[in-house]
Protein backbone atom coordinates (compact mmCIF):
# COMPACT_ATOMS: atom_id res chain seq x y z
CA UNK A 1 0.00 0.00 0.00
CA UNK A 2 1.45 3.36 -1.05
CA UNK A 3 2.17 5.68 1.89
CA UNK A 4 1.04 9.25 1.18
CA UNK A 5 3.00 12.15 2.65
CA UNK A 6 1.29 15.46 3.39
CA UNK A 7 4.11 18.00 3.30
CA UNK A 8 5.58 21.19 1.90
CA UNK A 9 9.12 21.57 0.54
CA UNK A 10 10.66 23.76 3.26
CA UNK A 11 9.50 21.69 6.26
CA UNK A 12 12.48 20.12 8.08
CA UNK A 13 10.30 17.42 9.63
CA UNK A 14 8.96 16.59 6.17
CA UNK A 15 12.55 16.37 4.94
CA UNK A 16 13.21 13.89 7.74
CA UNK A 17 10.42 11.67 6.39
CA UNK A 18 11.46 12.17 2.77
CA UNK A 19 14.96 11.05 3.75
CA UNK A 20 13.46 8.04 5.55
CA UNK A 21 11.74 7.05 2.29
CA UNK A 22 15.17 7.22 0.67
CA UNK A 23 16.88 5.09 3.31
CA UNK A 24 14.13 2.47 3.04
CA UNK A 25 13.93 2.67 -0.76
CA UNK A 26 10.16 3.22 -0.72
CA UNK A 27 7.76 4.57 -3.30
CA UNK A 28 5.40 7.16 -1.83
CA UNK A 29 2.61 9.50 -2.76
CA UNK A 30 3.15 13.23 -2.45
CA UNK A 31 0.30 15.48 -1.41
CA UNK A 32 1.57 19.02 -0.90
CA UNK A 33 -0.21 21.18 1.65
CA UNK A 34 0.22 24.88 2.53
CA UNK A 35 2.80 25.87 5.10
CA UNK A 36 0.10 27.75 7.06
CA UNK A 37 -3.53 27.14 7.96
CA UNK A 38 -5.93 26.17 6.54
CA UNK A 39 -4.88 22.69 5.33
CA UNK A 40 -8.23 21.09 4.41
CA UNK A 41 -6.86 18.04 2.59
CA UNK A 42 -4.91 17.10 5.73
CA UNK A 43 -7.25 18.13 8.52
CA UNK A 44 -10.31 16.40 7.09
CA UNK A 45 -8.45 13.16 7.85
CA UNK A 46 -6.61 14.14 11.05
CA UNK A 47 -9.54 16.01 12.55
CA UNK A 48 -7.55 19.14 13.33
CA UNK A 49 -3.88 18.16 13.48
CA UNK A 50 -2.23 20.71 11.19
CA UNK A 51 1.48 20.26 11.81
CA UNK A 52 3.68 18.96 9.02
CA UNK A 53 4.19 16.17 8.10
CA UNK A 54 1.41 13.59 8.17
CA UNK A 55 1.59 10.15 6.52
CA UNK A 56 -1.47 8.23 5.36
CA UNK A 57 -1.34 4.47 4.82
CA UNK A 58 -4.81 3.47 3.68
CA UNK A 59 -7.21 4.48 6.45
CA UNK A 60 -4.42 4.86 9.03
CA UNK A 61 -3.22 8.43 9.53
CA UNK A 62 0.09 9.02 11.31
CA UNK A 63 0.82 12.41 12.90
CA UNK A 64 4.30 13.51 14.03
CA UNK A 65 7.55 11.81 13.04
CA UNK A 66 7.42 9.93 16.36
CA UNK A 67 4.46 7.97 14.96
CA UNK A 68 5.40 8.12 11.29
CA UNK A 69 8.84 6.49 11.43
CA UNK A 70 7.70 3.33 13.29
CA UNK A 71 4.85 2.99 10.78
CA UNK A 72 7.28 3.25 7.86
CA UNK A 73 9.63 0.82 9.56
CA UNK A 74 6.86 -1.76 9.63
CA UNK A 75 6.63 -1.65 5.82
CA UNK A 76 9.83 -3.70 5.49
CA UNK A 77 13.22 -2.93 4.01
CA UNK A 78 16.17 -1.50 5.94
CA UNK A 79 15.20 -0.71 9.51
CA UNK A 80 15.20 2.85 10.83
CA UNK A 81 16.31 1.47 14.23
CA UNK A 82 19.40 -0.57 13.32
CA UNK A 83 21.63 -2.24 15.90
CA UNK A 84 23.58 -1.64 17.99
CA UNK A 85 21.60 1.45 19.00
CA UNK A 86 18.18 0.02 18.17
CA UNK A 87 15.58 1.83 20.31
CA UNK A 88 18.19 4.40 21.38
CA UNK A 89 17.60 5.98 17.97
CA UNK A 90 14.22 7.08 19.35
CA UNK A 91 15.89 8.77 22.30
CA UNK A 92 18.35 10.63 20.08
CA UNK A 93 15.60 11.63 17.65
CA UNK A 94 13.45 12.90 20.53
CA UNK A 95 16.29 15.17 21.68
CA UNK A 96 17.02 16.36 18.14
CA UNK A 97 13.33 16.97 17.40
CA UNK A 98 12.73 18.66 20.75
CA UNK A 99 15.12 21.13 22.42
CA UNK A 100 17.64 20.95 19.61
CA UNK A 101 15.00 21.69 16.99
CA UNK A 102 14.22 25.00 18.67
CA UNK A 103 17.93 25.80 18.73
CA UNK A 104 18.08 25.13 15.00
CA UNK A 105 14.99 27.32 14.43
CA UNK A 106 17.01 30.17 15.94
CA UNK A 107 20.09 29.27 13.91
CA UNK A 108 18.02 29.13 10.72
CA UNK A 109 15.49 31.93 11.15
CA UNK A 110 17.05 34.35 13.63
CA UNK A 111 18.55 36.43 10.84
CA UNK A 112 15.43 36.55 8.69
CA UNK A 113 13.47 39.77 8.32
CA UNK A 114 9.66 39.87 8.61
CA UNK A 115 9.54 40.49 4.86
CA UNK A 116 11.47 37.27 4.22
CA UNK A 117 9.16 35.25 6.46
CA UNK A 118 5.98 36.65 4.94
CA UNK A 119 2.94 38.12 6.64
CA UNK A 120 0.85 34.94 6.43
CA UNK A 121 3.60 32.82 8.01
CA UNK A 122 4.13 35.30 10.84
CA UNK A 123 0.43 35.53 11.64
CA UNK A 124 0.08 31.76 11.57
CA UNK A 125 3.02 31.08 13.89
CA UNK A 126 2.09 33.91 16.25
CA UNK A 127 -1.45 32.57 16.60
CA UNK A 128 -0.54 28.90 16.87
CA UNK A 129 2.81 28.92 18.68
CA UNK A 130 3.16 32.41 20.13
CA UNK A 131 6.20 33.21 18.02
CA UNK A 132 7.87 36.52 18.91
CA UNK A 133 10.07 37.64 16.02
CA UNK A 134 11.93 40.26 18.02
CA UNK A 135 12.69 37.78 20.82
CA UNK A 136 13.81 35.17 18.29
CA UNK A 137 16.23 37.67 16.74
CA UNK A 138 17.72 38.55 20.12
CA UNK A 139 18.09 34.90 21.08
CA UNK A 140 19.53 33.88 17.72
CA UNK A 141 23.24 34.00 18.71
CA UNK A 142 22.56 31.89 21.80
CA UNK A 143 20.45 29.41 19.87
CA UNK A 144 23.00 29.13 17.08
CA UNK A 145 25.60 28.34 19.72
CA UNK A 146 23.41 25.56 21.07
CA UNK A 147 23.00 24.10 17.59
CA UNK A 148 26.76 24.23 17.08
CA UNK A 149 27.24 22.15 20.25
CA UNK A 150 25.02 19.47 18.71
CA UNK A 151 27.22 19.49 15.60
CA UNK A 152 30.31 19.14 17.78
CA UNK A 153 28.81 16.19 19.64
CA UNK A 154 27.89 14.63 16.32
CA UNK A 155 31.46 15.13 15.09
CA UNK A 156 32.83 13.54 18.25
CA UNK A 157 30.53 10.55 17.75
CA UNK A 158 31.77 10.04 14.20
CA UNK A 159 35.44 10.54 15.06
CA UNK A 160 36.18 6.81 15.26
CA UNK A 161 35.40 6.41 11.56
CA UNK A 162 31.85 5.10 11.76
CA UNK A 163 29.65 6.10 8.84
CA UNK A 164 26.58 6.93 10.95
CA UNK A 165 25.95 7.53 14.64
CA UNK A 166 25.33 3.83 15.34
CA UNK A 167 27.78 2.30 12.89
CA UNK A 168 27.42 1.36 9.24
CA UNK A 169 23.64 1.83 8.86
CA UNK A 170 21.68 5.09 9.23
CA UNK A 171 18.79 5.27 11.65
CA UNK A 172 16.08 7.57 12.97
CA UNK A 173 18.58 9.45 15.13
CA UNK A 174 20.71 10.25 12.08
CA UNK A 175 17.67 11.45 10.16
CA UNK A 176 16.53 13.78 12.94
CA UNK A 177 19.99 15.33 13.31
CA UNK A 178 20.29 15.59 9.52
CA UNK A 179 16.93 17.38 9.15
CA UNK A 180 17.98 20.04 11.66
CA UNK A 181 21.17 20.87 9.76
CA UNK A 182 19.29 20.64 6.44
CA UNK A 183 16.88 23.29 7.77
CA UNK A 184 19.68 25.71 8.62
CA UNK A 185 21.47 25.01 5.34
CA UNK A 186 18.31 25.77 3.35
CA UNK A 187 18.03 29.36 4.63
CA UNK A 188 20.33 31.77 2.74
CA UNK A 189 20.69 34.20 5.66
CA UNK A 190 21.86 31.32 7.88
CA UNK A 191 24.74 30.34 5.57
CA UNK A 192 27.40 31.18 8.16
CA UNK A 193 25.71 29.00 10.79
CA UNK A 194 25.33 26.11 8.37
CA UNK A 195 28.96 26.43 7.31
CA UNK A 196 30.12 26.34 10.93
CA UNK A 197 28.18 23.15 11.59
CA UNK A 198 29.37 21.43 8.43
CA UNK A 199 32.94 22.52 9.11
CA UNK A 200 33.04 20.28 12.17
CA UNK A 201 35.22 17.26 11.37
CA UNK A 202 33.25 14.32 9.92
CA UNK A 203 29.90 16.17 9.81
CA UNK A 204 29.91 17.18 6.15
CA UNK A 205 30.73 13.65 5.00
CA UNK A 206 27.99 12.20 7.21
CA UNK A 207 25.53 14.78 5.88
CA UNK A 208 26.34 13.89 2.28
CA UNK A 209 25.98 10.17 2.97
CA UNK A 210 22.44 10.67 4.23
CA UNK A 211 21.56 13.04 1.41
CA UNK A 212 22.89 10.42 -1.00
CA UNK A 213 20.04 8.05 -0.13
CA UNK A 214 17.68 10.46 -1.86
CA UNK A 215 13.94 10.53 -1.28
CA UNK A 216 12.77 7.22 -2.68
CA UNK A 217 10.29 7.13 -5.56
CA UNK A 218 7.94 10.09 -5.39
CA UNK A 219 4.53 9.97 -7.09
CA UNK A 220 2.14 12.91 -7.11
CA UNK A 221 -1.37 12.13 -5.85
CA UNK A 222 -4.58 14.15 -5.76
CA UNK A 223 -6.84 14.75 -2.79
CA UNK A 224 -9.36 12.34 -4.32
CA UNK A 225 -6.63 9.72 -4.74
CA UNK A 226 -5.91 9.99 -1.03
CA UNK A 227 -9.57 9.65 -0.06
CA UNK A 228 -9.95 6.69 -2.39
CA UNK A 229 -6.97 5.02 -0.70
CA UNK A 230 -8.63 5.50 2.70
CA UNK A 231 -11.91 4.07 1.42
CA UNK A 232 -10.17 1.07 -0.15
CA UNK A 233 -8.53 -0.30 2.99
CA UNK A 234 -9.94 -0.54 6.52
CA UNK A 235 -7.70 0.62 9.37
CA UNK A 236 -5.18 -1.92 10.61
CA UNK A 237 -5.94 -3.71 13.90
CA UNK A 238 -4.88 -1.65 16.90
CA UNK A 239 -2.27 -3.10 19.22
CA UNK A 240 -1.61 -1.77 22.70
CA UNK A 241 -4.03 -0.71 25.38
CA UNK A 242 -5.52 2.26 27.17
CA UNK A 243 -3.81 3.22 30.42
CA UNK A 244 -5.68 4.73 33.38
CA UNK A 245 -7.11 7.26 33.93
CA UNK A 246 -8.28 7.02 30.33
CA UNK A 247 -10.94 4.51 29.28
CA UNK A 248 -11.12 2.63 25.99
CA UNK A 249 -13.88 4.02 23.79
CA UNK A 250 -14.09 7.39 25.55
CA UNK A 251 -14.45 10.46 23.38
CA UNK A 252 -11.02 12.08 23.61
CA UNK A 253 -9.42 15.29 22.39
CA UNK A 254 -5.74 15.15 21.41
CA UNK A 255 -3.66 18.31 21.18
CA UNK A 256 0.05 19.02 21.10
CA UNK A 257 2.14 20.62 23.80
CA UNK A 258 3.08 24.20 22.97
CA UNK A 259 0.36 24.87 20.41
CA UNK A 260 -3.00 26.59 20.31
CA UNK A 261 -4.26 24.36 17.49
CA UNK A 262 -7.71 22.83 17.83
CA UNK A 263 -7.80 19.23 19.09
CA UNK A 264 -8.39 16.11 17.05
CA UNK A 265 -11.42 14.37 18.53
CA UNK A 266 -12.32 10.71 18.30
CA UNK A 267 -12.97 7.48 20.17
CA UNK A 268 -9.90 6.45 22.14
CA UNK A 269 -8.54 3.07 21.04
CA UNK A 270 -4.99 3.23 22.41
CA UNK A 271 -3.19 5.42 24.92
CA UNK A 272 -0.08 3.84 26.37
CA UNK A 273 3.69 4.10 26.04
CA UNK A 274 3.50 2.87 22.43
CA UNK A 275 1.32 5.77 21.32
CA UNK A 276 -2.20 7.14 20.96
CA UNK A 277 -4.88 6.10 18.48
CA UNK A 278 -8.32 7.62 17.99
CA UNK A 279 -11.06 6.54 15.58
CA UNK A 280 -12.95 9.26 13.77
CA UNK A 281 -15.53 9.31 11.02
CA UNK A 282 -14.51 11.33 7.98
CA UNK A 283 -17.71 10.74 6.01
CA UNK A 284 -20.50 8.19 5.84
CA UNK A 285 -18.89 4.76 5.65
CA UNK A 286 -15.33 6.01 6.14
CA UNK A 287 -13.68 5.71 9.52
CA UNK A 288 -9.98 6.41 9.90
CA UNK A 289 -7.59 5.70 12.75
CA UNK A 290 -5.43 8.69 13.65
CA UNK A 291 -2.17 7.80 15.39
CA UNK A 292 0.08 9.98 17.56
CA UNK A 293 3.22 9.31 19.60
CA UNK A 294 2.64 9.40 23.36
CA UNK A 295 5.31 12.01 24.03
CA UNK A 296 4.33 15.60 23.29
CA UNK A 297 0.58 14.98 23.19
CA UNK A 298 -2.12 16.11 25.59
CA UNK A 299 -5.13 13.80 25.93
CA UNK A 300 -8.31 15.16 27.52
CA UNK A 301 -11.94 14.05 27.65
CA UNK A 302 -13.77 15.69 24.74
Amino acid sequence: MLPILYHYPASPFAELVRAAFGVKGLAWGSRQVPSVLPKPDQTRLTGAYARTPVVQIGADIYCDTGAILPALDALGGPTLYPPPLGPLHRLIASWANGPQFFAHVGAAMGGMTPEMMGEDFIKDWQARFGMDIAALGKAAPHLAGQALVAAQWLSDTLADGRAFIGGEAPGAGDLALYANIWFVKAVPTAAANAAAMLAMPHVAGWFQRIAGFGHGERREVTAEDALAAARAAPPAPVTGGVDAPYVAGMLAAVTQEGTKDAPSIGRLLRCDSTGITIARQVEDGLTVHVHFPRLGQVVMPA
